[in-house]
C-alpha cells in the first residue's frame, strides 16, 4: 500500500549533520561505481604514470621528486637558462631565480672579473656550489674593494661552460645540517651533460644600441661512450666582449671661476 503523503523534510532542514551524512554517502556510492567501472574495463590501470624529475640536492634519497621535497628546490633546464639571451651562466641564474642577486660591479679590481653573487641576501661564500654533487672550489680572490659580499671568496660560476650543463638544481633554503656551514644560504647543484646528450655548437653575437660592448660567444659540446656504461664528455666556450664606455666631457652648470674656494 503506497501513500501519496509528501515526505517530511523538516527534520533534515533542522539538522545540518544529517544533510552532510547524506551527501557523503551519496558521494561514496558514486566513487565506488566509478572504481568498479574502471576495474571492469582495465584500461585505466594499464596507463603508465609519469613521475616528476628526480632530484639529488637536499636529500639522501634516490627517488625523491620536486613535489616530495621538504625544501624549496628549483630545477632549471637549459631551455629556461637560454631564454634570457645572455651568454653568462650567473646572469641567467639571476634572471631566473628571484632570490639570487647578481649586481654589476665597476672599478673593483679582481672583483670585476669574478663578480660575487648572493642567494637570499647572505654572503657569496655562504652558498654551496656543487658540480654533479661534488663541491666546486672557490676562487683565490677576496672581495676587499667595497663591492658586494666584502671579505668573501665566491665561486666563479662563469668558468663553467653553459654548453656543458644539463640542468641546475637550486635549494633556496639553509642546508648547513647536511652540507656544512658553507651552505647556510642554500645550494646550487650543476648537473653536467652525459654522452647521450649528443653534439652541438652554439654561436651568439650582440652589442648595445650605442655601438659598443660587442660580444662574440661560441660554445660546443660532444660526448663519447666507451666501456660498459662509461662516457666522456667535452665542452668548451670562448667569449670575447669589447668594453663599454658611457663617459663624456664634464659640463658644469656653474662656471669654474664662480666655484667657492676650498679651505686648506
Amino acid at each position: 500500500m503506497t501513500s501519496n503523503k509528501p515526505h517530511d523534510l523538516s527534520a533534515l532542514r533542522r539538522s545540518p549533520l544529517l544533510v552532510a551524512i547524506a551527501l557523503v554517502l551519496s558521494t561514496g556510492a558514486v566513487a565506488a561505481q566509478d572504481a568498479a567501472a574502471l576495474d571492469a574495463d582495465g584500461t585505466e590501470k594499464s596507463k603508465p604514470k609519469a613521475l616528476d624529475q628526480v632530484i639529488v640536492t637536499g636529500t639522501r634519497l634516490t627517488d625523491r621528486t620536486v613535489a616530495e621535497s621538504l625544501s624549496p628546490i628549483d630545477v632549471l633546464s637549459v631551455e629556461q637558462l637560454d631564454a634570457h639571451g645572455t651568454s653568462e651562466l650567473i646572469q641567467s641564474l639571476s634572471r631566473t631565480i628571484p632570490s639570487f642577486n647578481f649586481p654589476n660591479t665597476s672599478i673593483t679590481d679582481g672583483s670585476d672579473h669574478v663578480r660575487p653573487a648572493q642567494l637570499r641576501g647572505l654572503a657569496p661564500d655562504q652558498t654551496l656550489v656543487l658540480v654533479n654533487g661534488k663541491r666546486r672550489h672557490t676562487t683565490a680572490i677576496v672581495n676587499v674593494n667595497g663591492s658586494l659580499g666584502r671579505g668573501s671568496s665566491p665561486v666563479d660560476l662563469n668558468a663553467i661552460p653553459s654548453s656543458a650543463i644539463a640542468r641546475i638544481e637550486v635549494l633556496r633554503d639553509g642546508a648547513a645540517a647536511q652540507y656544512g656551514s658553507d651552505a647556510i644560504a642554500g645550494v646550487i647543484n650543476i648537473v653536467l651533460k652525459g654522452a647521450d646528450s649528443g653534439t652541438g655548437v652554439d654561436y651568439r653575437y650582440g652589442e648595445f644600441d650605442k655601438g659598443d660592448g660587442e660580444l662574440n660567444d661560441i660554445s660546443g659540446f660532444t660526448g663519447f661512450n666507451f666501456g660498459d656504461g662509461g662516457f666522456f664528455t667535452v665542452a668548451a666556450e670562448y667569449r670575447d666582449r669589447n668594453d663599454t664606455n658611457r663617459s663624456r666631457p664634464f659640463t658644469p652648470t656653474i662656471p669654474l671661476d664662480q666655484w667657492p674656494a676650498r679651505s686648506a
